[in-house]
């Protein structure tokens, strides 16, 4: 148990306690080597993890260790102790965004907006990474102040799959206070963290701010939303550029939401006085006037159409509208010789193909997570406690399939990215594929299920075929 006064690795004096999560501890330390003050992160404080809990925790935070963004607060040095990975990163006496809320200390307007931009940006950063970071813990205790000013997000590069281990290793369940941030696509039947669940975290957590009270839907989440509940008016008085942007980001369809880099370009014009006409991150008829006509309230989204479908839609009807009025001007035989047509520019927005692979990347991935953790146990196969593994890795493989859809649209790193993953797929079914045909004697349903896998290695099936069959004409030719 970590306590003040302990000498926390043999180097860092523990001071104060400075918060506590579900999964870890921020305390308030000495540097013994350098007698600075710094901020350590223990992860499972006190119990500590298995071997294999350690090695994860290892190899997932070493991919993002050295990412590096003016809004990330960047640890300095990571290492494990006692079986207690943690985290030194510089010690921010401002403290964190949960001031405005614990210490009665109302947020403004401007810092509203500073905030908005800050934690977009940092958000941005992450998921224009190949394949996206998703921070999956956006709250105002994961945001720190600089001794500037500058609002930093902390906690990024913690996966889902690291925090299940580390709650199992403290035989944990989930953390209590993250539900509140999560939007209402995290209590699917398939759950799928992607980029559009942290601006919803982001909005939540901006009402949080802006009511001195609680998240939208208090500690429930967007469970309730996804339920039918409509998000309640921010009554506080702040303008209704602002609100109409945290209305946006609680939108209950992830496509109804801006992405994080329109909500920081947006707050960036509104903090420099840049005047831009309406913006189109603010999908208007999302935002619905909950017991009022107003465009203030709750956030709704149609499921039948996507907002870039739409667009090229009635950019191809106004394109047709203008083709037939220049043929009309033309034949009529009316006006002056001279005199020409009016032509009125059809501007079509232009799909960010990447960004929609991207999300079908962290889609399969997710998908991957989850099967990755069912064929690792040694009873995969055992239909009565899990449903078929191979299912979840074909599920992942059609979704790869589908990113490519506009293969022609994608760069050429992303494309060659989504199809060595399908290839690391495949070779994954290839081998449930073997295991299923060896059992099929012995249990009948392995049979069937080893069929259903065939479409998707045929070449994986060929080309075993083709070395066994010239691994037997080599061993006839030396017995000759």
């Amino acid at each position: 148990m970590l306590q003040e006064g302990l000498k926390f690795a043999d180097r860092y004096k523990l001071i104060k306690l400075l918060g506590r999560g579900g999964f870890a501890e921020v305390w308030l330390a000495e540097d013994d080597m350098t007698a600075v003050q710094v901020a350590i992160k223990v992860y499972a404080p006190g119990t500590g993890l298995d071997e294999a809990g350690v090695k994860l925790f290892t190899q997932e935070f070493s991919m993002v260790f050295d990412m590096n963004h003016t809004n990330l607060l960047r640890p300095t040095h990571f290492d494990c102790w006692n079986r207690q990975p943690y985290l030194i990163m510089p010690y921010c006496k401002n403290g964190s965004a949960f001031k405005y809320i614990s210490e009665d200390n109302k947020i403004t307007e401007d810092e509203c907006w500073n905030l908005l931009h800050d934690v977009a940006a940092g958000l941005a950063y992450l998921h224009e990474k190949v394949p996206p970071l998703i921070h999956q813990d956006i709250k105002p205790d994961n945001i720190l102040v600089s001794d500037e000013g500058h609002f930093m997000i902390t906690d990024f590069g913690i996966s889902a799959r690291i925090r299940s281990t580390i709650r199992n290793g403290m035989a944990q369940e989930q953390s209590g206070g993250t539900l509140a941030y999560m939007g209402p696509e995290r209590f699917s039947a398939n759950p799928k963290p992607i980029m559009a669940s942290d601006v919803w975290s982001l909005g939540a957590m901006m009402f949080e701010l802006m009511t001195g009270g609680n998240p939208p839907f208090g500690n429930h989440g967007g469970v309730l939303q996804k339920n039918g509940a409509d998000v309640p008016l921010i009554e506080e008085d702040f303008s209704q550029e602002l609100k109409d942007v945290v209305y946006a980001c609680l939108a209950k369809e992830t496509w109804d939401r801006p992405s994080a880099k329109q909500v920081e370009e947006l707050a960036y014009n509104r903090l420099h006085r840049i005047a831009t006409p309406s913006s189109p991150v603010i999908n208007r008829s999302a935002i619905t006037g909950a017991n009022t006509g107003a465009t203030t309230g709750a956030t709704t989204g149609s499921k039948t159409s996507q907002p870039s479908n739409k667009k090229l839609i009635y950019g191809g009807i106004a394109a047709a509208v203008v083709l037939i009025g220049i043929l009309v001007a033309i034949f009529s035989g009316g006006g002056s010789e001279t005199e020409t047509p009016a032509v009125t520019e059809v501007v079509v927005e232009r799909i960010n193909y990447d960004s929609i692979a991207n999300a079908k990347m962290m889609e399969a991935q997710n998908i991957c997570v989850n099967a990755d953790t069912i064929y690792a146990n040694e009873d995969r196969f055992d239909v009565s406690k899990y449903d078929k593994v191979e299912d979840l890795y074909i599920q992942a493989y059609l979704t790869l399939d589908d990113a490519l859809n506009d293969k022609d649209s994608l760069s050429s790193d992303l494309t060659d990215l989504i199809q060595r993953k399908m290839e690391s797929i495949k070779t994954t079914m290839y081998n449930i594929y073997q295991e299923l045909e060896k059992g099929k004697a012995y249990v009948e349903e392995y049979g069937p299920r080893a069929e259903t896998i065939m479409p998707y290695i045929k070449d994986k099936i060929e080309e075993s075929s083709n070395e066994t069959q010239n691994n037997e004409e080599d061993n006839e030719e030396n017995n000759f």
